[in-house]
């Protein structure tokens, strides 16, 4: 039996759309794949006073809008009655991940000789944990995925954590940012119960301070206060 074209697109059409309902479900991010899982929570699932906070500044310029989104955020948190800690990065000493790092597993990750196992430290002692970074080339800069790839040897041990996201870009299109936010929730979802708290995508920020005194600097303060 042949089938007319008009019958064959109407059928391609019904298939990708049944194809995409499965692969959403009713949870978010559609993104994560199965298999994996993040917890989505605005308020916390751990509600003890004095978290131990650390932001992660992927961006490559201090002062830059990603930047000053993390400072904003670390003031809300510090007001909240947390113990706040912001690393910048390009301030440290971190190598690529290479073959011997696929060794150096729990205790032996320590051994590696640059600033890493140091910043590991604190992303395993902390209850929450910022990931910041601008989106260059529709991604996180280099300086974060690098540092993330050096997570590895000790990535299990950050359990039961929760996450905020901070992006900042200067195409006024928000998809543009979600790029970003995928770059972070690809290594969240890799995490023991991770649960995403909240984030601030900050677009049309083109120039170097934009950010200063606008919507988005508050949104990141007011992410730093519910903490």
């Amino acid at each position: 039996m042949s089938l007319k074209v008009s019958e064959i697109v109407s059928f391609i059409a019904i298939s990708l759309l049944i194809g995409a309902l499965a692969s959403c479900g009713n949870s978010k991010p559609e993104r994560v794949p199965e298999g994996y899982h993040i917890n989505f929570s605005e308020t916390s699932p751990n509600p003890k006073e004095h978290k131990r906070v650390l932001v992660i500044s992927g961006s490559p310029r201090k002062g830059g809008n990603t930047d000053l989104l993390c400072d904003a955020f670390a003031r809300g948190a510090k007001e909240a009655g947390g113990y706040v800690e912001k690393v910048f990065l390009a301030d440290y000493n971190i190598g690529y991940f290479s073959e011997e790092d696929v060794q150096r597993v729990g205790k032996r990750a320590n051994e590696a000789g640059d600033d890493v196992p140091m910043l590991v430290d604190k992303l395993v002692n902390a209850d929450v944990i910022v990931l910041a970074s601008p989106v260059y080339y529709m991604n996180i800069t280099g300086q974060l995925k690098t540092f993330i790839d050096r997570t590895y040897g000790r990535y299990r041990e950050m359990k039961d954590k929760e996450f905020f996201y901070l992006t900042a870009c200067a195409d006024a299109e928000e998809s543009t940012a979600d790029w970003a936010i995928n770059g972070f929730r690809g290594f969240v979802m890799c995490l023991p119960n991770p649960t995403e708290r909240g984030m601030v995508k900050a677009t049309g920020m083109g120039r170097k301070g934009a950010v200063k005194g606008s919507q988005y600097e508050t949104e990141a303060y007011n992410l730093g206060k519910n903490i």
